[in-house]
C-alpha cells in the first residue's frame, strides 16, 4: 500500500517511521550514497528506506536496493538497531524512525546507479559519526571494521 505525499507528511509528525537500512561492505570499505532529501540532506549515508504496509522484509531489500543502488543483494545479515531522532528541518521525509541495519558483503566495488535521491557515492572505511553513535550494534563496531569473527555482546 502506498500513502499520498501529503498524508505521509501528517503522519510522520505523529508516529515513527520502521525502516530499514543496508550497509554494503566490500572487504574493509563500506559503500555510502550522498543523500539529497532530508533527513540527513548532503550526508554520505548508507541505503535503506521505510518498510511498507504488509511488504515482507526480502520485498522491501529488493525494492530499496534496485531504487538506490541498480542491483539486488539479497544476502544479508542482521547487525544492529538505531532510534533515530532526527531535527524538524523544511521537507524533512521522517523525523523519527526505528531502523534495523543488516550487512550486505560483496566480493568487489561496484558503481552504483544512483536514483534522483542522491547525487553521488563514496567507497569509504569509515561510517558517518550519526550512525555509529545512534545505532546499537548486536556486537562491537570495532569488529565489524577490523574483520573480525562477530559474536555478542553477551560473550
Amino acid at each position: 500500500m502506498f500513502i499520498p505525499e501529503e498524508e505521509y507528511k501528517r503522519i510522520i509528525k505523529s508516529f515513527p517511521v520502521f525502516c530499514v537500512d543496508f550497509l554494503i561492505k566490500c572487504q574493509d570499505k563500506y559503500l555510502l550514497i550522498k543523500r539529497t532529501d532530508e533527513p540527513v540532506k548532503g550526508v554520505y549515508w548508507v541505503i535503506g528506506g521505510r518498510m511498507y504496509f504488509k511488504e515482507t522484509l526480502q520485498e522491501l531489500a529488493k525494492r530499496v536496493q534496485m531504487r538506490e543502488i541498480g542491483r539486488y543483494i539479497p544476502d544479508f545479515k542482521l547487525i544492529g538497531f538505531s532510534n533515530y531522532f532526527f531535527p524538524n528541518v523544511p521537507d524533512e521525509r521522517a523525523t523519527h524512525t526505528p531502523t534495523m541495519l543488516y550487512l550486505v558483503e560483496v566480493d568487489e566495488m561496484f558503481t552504483p546507479q544512483l536514483d534522483d535521491t542522491h547525487s553521488d557515492f563514496i567507497w569509504t572505511d569509515e561510517l558517518p559519526e550519526e550512525l555509529k553513535k545512534q545505532t546499537d550494534f548486536i556486537f562491537d563496531y570495532e569488529q565489524l571494521h577490523l574483520g573480525r569473527e562477530v559474536s555478542s555482546k553477551d560473550d
